[in-house]
C-alpha cells in the first residue's frame, strides 16, 4: 500500500509559478548574457574604427600644419623678396630723378655760358640757386663753379655764404661760415641761421667744375630774403653771385 502526501492545491500553484519564474529569469539571464557578449563585441570593433580614424586625422593635421607652414615660409619669403623690389624700385626713381635734376642744372648752365661773352681764364659761378621750404624753415642751395680750361691748373679755395633775413622788423646779415671768428659751421649765433654738416663742405678744389649744395636752417620767426655766394681764394674774392630764394 503506497501512502501519498496530501498537497494543498494552493500550494502547488505557488510552486508552479515560482518555478515558471525562475525559468524565466534564468532564460532572460542567458539571453541577457548573449546580449552583452554582442554588445561588447560591437563595442570594440567600434573602438578600432575610431581608433583608425583617430590617426587618419591626426595624419591629416599633421600634413595641414606642414603645408600651412610651408605656405607661410613662401608667403614671408614673398613679401621679403617684395619689399627688397620695393626698396630698390624707389631708390632707382630717386636716382633717377637726381640724374635728370642734374641734367636739367648742367644743361641750363651751359646755355648761359653760351649766351654770355667769352670769359677770361679764371673762376666763375655759372648756376646758382636757392630752393626754401617755409614749412621745414630749410633753404637749399645748389652752386656750379667752373675754372676756365686756359688755367691750366688745379684750383683751391672756399664758399661762403652771406644770408641775409628779416626778423623783428629789422634785417640781418649772416656770413657762413665767418673765417674771421671760427671754422666751424652749424652754429652761428643770433639770429640763428645754421647749415647742416661741417666746414668741409666749404672747401672748393676742382680743375673744370665743382658742383655743391646743402641745407641752410632759417629761425621760424624769420624770412629768407637773399643769399650771396662768394668763391674766395686765400682770402680774395675770385667770384661772387647773389640770389634770391624760390
Amino acid at each position: 500500500m503506497t501512502i501519498r502526501t496530501h498537497i494543498p492545491w494552493p500550494f502547488r500553484i505557488v510552486v508552479g509559478l515560482v518555478a515558471l519564474a525562475a525559468a524565466t529569469a534564468l532564460g532572460a539571464w542567458w539571453a541577457g548574457g548573449d546580449s552583452t557578449r554582442s554588445q561588447r563585441e560591437q563595442d570594440r570593433a567600434d573602438l578600432v574604427t575610431l581608433r583608425e580614424e583617430n590617426r587618419a586625422l591626426h595624419a591629416e593635421r599633421d600634413r595641414l600644419a606642414a603645408a600651412t607652414s610651408s605656405t607661410d615660409s613662401k608667403r614671408l619669403m614673398e613679401r621679403s623678396t617684395l619689399k627688397e623690389l620695393g626698396d630698390q624700385i624707389a631708390k632707382l626713381e630717386s636716382d633717377n630723378a637726381k640724374l635728370k635734376e642734374d641734367v636739367a642744372f648742367f644743361e641750363a648752365a651751359t646755355t648761359e655760358r653760351r649766351s654770355q661773352a667769352p670769359a677770361s681764364a679764371g673762376i666763375a659761378i655759372r648756376r646758382f640757386q636757392v630752393t626754401q621750404d617755409a614749412v621745414a624753415h630749410t633753404a637749399r642751395y645748389r652752386i656750379l663753379v667752373t675754372q676756365d680750361s686756359r688755367a691750366n691748373r688745379d684750383f683751391s679755395g672756399e664758399l661762403q655764404l652771406v644770408v641775409t633775413i628779416a626778423q623783428g622788423g629789422k634785417t640781418a646779415n649772416i656770413t657762413i661760415p665767418d673765417f674771421s671768428v671760427s671754422a666751424s659751421v652749424g652754429n652761428t649765433g643770433p639770429p640763428g641761421v645754421s647749415v647742416d654738416g661741417d666746414a668741409t663742405q666749404f672747401q672748393v678744389a676742382f680743375r673744370s667744375y665743382k658742383r655743391m649744395e646743402g641745407s641752410l636752417r632759417i629761425p621760424a620767426e624769420a624770412s629768407l630774403k637773399a643769399v650771396h655766394a662768394k668763391i674766395l681764394e686765400r682770402g680774395v674774392v675770385r667770384a661772387q653771385q647773389t640770389v634770391t630764394p624760390g
